[in-house]
């Protein structure tokens, strides 16, 4: 019988961050590694004003939204 790969767990040295849509879709996910929150923060300011689809940006981290950005 062949071994079956653990599931990855989820990692507290991640950041991930969506990019949301007025309707709620996320359409955009970037991964960064754990850091400094002034890094996410700029890295966010960045996703929405490259992405003009993106309403806002969540950012999460081990399965708890950290922080969320809107546009201004």
């Amino acid at each position: 019988m062949a071994d079956r790969a653990t599931p990855p767990e989820i990692s507290d040295d991640i950041f991930t961050l969506l990019g949301v849509r007025r309707d709620g879709i996320a359409s955009i996910v970037d991964l960064m590694p754990a850091g400094s929150l002034e890094a996410v923060r700029v890295r966010a300011a960045w996703l929405l004003s490259e992405h003009a689809s993106c309403h806002l940006v969540e950012v999460w981290r081990g399965g708890a939204m950290v922080e969320e950005f809107a546009r201004t």
